[in-house]
Formats: C-alpha cells, sequence, structure tokens
C-alpha cells in the first residue's frame, strides 16, 4: 500500500512540474481553502500553534491568520511539482532578489565549514538550488515512509547538486565530516526532535524541545552559522532569497544558551513572512514535566 502511495504521490508531483509555477500556486491555494472549510488536522493544529504563540492576538485576526497560513501551506505542497520537475537553470530564475548575499558569500570563504540554519519557512526546496552554484552543500532530511517516492525524492533534491543524508547516525556523521573539510551543511532547526536529542529552550514564548545537534556540530568542529529562507512574493513573481548573521550567543558553550538563540533567530526570519511559516507542525507535542499535550487537550483530528 504504501509503495502504490508512493507511486501516486510521484506522479502528482510530476504533473504540477508541467505547469507555470502560477498555476501551481493557484492548486496549492485550493489546498488551502479546502483545508480552511473543514475541521482538518493542519487547521487545527494552526490555531493551537498560533493561540500558544500570539495570545494577544483578537479571534478574527487569528481566524484570517489561519486561513492565509494553509493556503501558504498548500503553496508549499504544490510548488514541489517546480521545484523537483523544472529544469534547475528555471528554477533558478524564479529567484530576484537575495539580501544578505555579502553575510553568505563571507561565510563561504571563511573555510571554517558552515551551517546553513533553514527554518520551515516559505519555500526552503528553492535555496538548494541557489547554494549548489556558490559551493557543495550536505543537508540532512527525514527520509518517507515510502521507499519508492523516498528514493524518488532524494534523486529530485540532488539533481540541482546538493548532497542529501538521512536522519540517522550515518548521516550525523556525515554531516560532522563535511564541516570538518571545511564545507557547508544545511539543518532544519525547528523541528521537533527526540527528548534524548532535545533541550528546553523558548521559542516565541513557550519552552520548547529544540534540537542539540546544531551547537554539538559548533562546539565539536569551529564552525559557523547563518541562517537562511525564500520569501514568496505575491502573484508567482518568484521567491527572494535572505541570509541573516547570527548572535554571538548561538556559539555559547552552554546547549540552552545555543538553543534560545537559535529559537531567537528563527523568530526574527519568521517576522519576514510569518503566514509562510509551517504552522500546520506540531511544534508543542512534547511538552517539559506537569504540562499537557495542547494538541492532544484541543482534540484535534
Amino acid at each position: 500500500m504504501k509503495s502504490l502511495l508512493g507511486y501516486l504521490m510521484i506522479g502528482l508531483v510530476k504533473l504540477l512540474g508541467l505547469v507555470p509555477l502560477s498555476a501551481a500556486q493557484k492548486v496549492g491555494t485550493g489546498i488551502g481553502n479546502m483545508l480552511w472549510k473543514r475541521r482538518t488536522r493542519s487547521r487545527e493544529v494552526a490555531r493551537v500553534n498560533l493561540a500558544l504563540c500570539y495570545p494577544d492576538m483578537g479571534e478574527a485576526e487569528r481566524e484570517t491568520f489561519i486561513h492565509e497560513t494553509l493556503k501558504e501551506n498548500g503553496k508549499i505542497a504544490a510548488e514541489l511539482g517546480p521545484m523537483w520537475s523544472y529544469d534547475p537553470e528555471k528554477t533558478y530564475g524564479l529567484i530576484r532578489n537575495v539580501y544578505g548575499e555579502d553575510i553568505l558569500d563571507a561565510a563561504i570563504a571563511d573555510k571554517r565549514g558552515l551551517i546553513l540554519l533553514a527554518p520551515h519557512l516559505g519555500n526552503w526546496e528553492i535555496i538548494n538550488n541557489y547554494i549548489s552554484k556558490k559551493c557543495p552543500i550536505t543537508i540532512m532530511y527525514r527520509p518517507a515512509k515510502s521507499t519508492s517516492f523516498n528514493k524518488w525524492m532524494v534523486t529530485r533534491r540532488e539533481h540541482v547538486g546538493c548532497k542529501l543524508v538521512p536522519t540517522t547516525r550515518a548521516g550525523v556523521k556525515s554531516l560532522f565530516d563535511a564541516l570538518n573539510n571545511g564545507e557547508m551543511i544545511g539543518f532544519l532547526p525547528d523541528q521537533e526532535p527526540r527528548e534524548k536529542s532535545g533541550v528546553w529552550a523558548p521559542f516565541m514564548g513557550v519552552e520548547t524541545l529544540t534540537p542539540k545537534l546544531p551547537h554539538e556540530m559548533l562546539q565539536k568542529t569551529g564552525a559557523q552559522a547563518i541562517y537562511g529562507f525564500a520569501k514568496r512574493l505575491p502573484d508567482a513573481l518568484g521567491f527572494d532569497l535572505y541570509f541573516l548573521s547570527v548572535d554571538d550567543d548561538l556559539y555559547d558553550a552552554d546547549p540552552r544558551v545555543c538553543a534560545t538563540s537559535m529559537n531567537r533567530g528563527i523568530e526574527t526570519c519568521i517576522g519576514y513572512c510569518r503566514e509562510q511559516y509551517q504552522w500546520t507542525y506540531k511544534r508543542f507535542k512534547r511538552r517539559p514535566d506537569g504540562e499537557n499535550n495542547p494538541y492532544k487537550e484541543a482534540g484535534v483530528p
């Protein structure tokens, strides 16, 4: 069954890769509207997340926010067609402006090894295309449940020139090797880790289990780090890329200080296009002792 679903997903992504970006984004908007009209998991997760992160936001504003973020999240899914199927040069041509390119170039020239902290914001797929034109990059990814889809997904992501490694011990070793060789790696810093792999730190005012792997890599390899994300422009005009510096606390020996700095940096990135953040992800599922799972309390499907 997983194999069949995998092939169906491949076919759908390929189909979306045959149409212009504008058409793919219209499909994404339609997906978002469907998720909004029903009591879906995505809608209710977003409602819980926004209530936690923006407790002072009025109900009407929050509902509008939820609707907009569902449409933007729908676009992320539909854009897999163009991102994975277009010729790399065509995809590269969708980039309109690059802000902080001097920050990126200086970090690459430093040769100490570089961690690109890229939160789930805007369209993170197109960043791979841009970076691969400048230097090699190794990116950690979470394998899909369908073997057929996972194999195809890795092939399509690597066709722009990056290298993917899974979230396994061998994958982590590859990240350390790349940094020790003075190369760049990409890391998604806003996924919830296993408890033993995380540290509690505030994110949007909420104590959040935060990956401590970036701290370990920075401390053990002497690498540096920057933030990066791609903001989706209106009317299918393309994407603007942003690269931001980190603050000194990210390099602190205390993992909580580092994690707090990293979460603060993610918050800064979100501020550029907050509706385009992946608010549909259960970021606060694991809680400190004594706190209940907010998604269970809300009866999220």
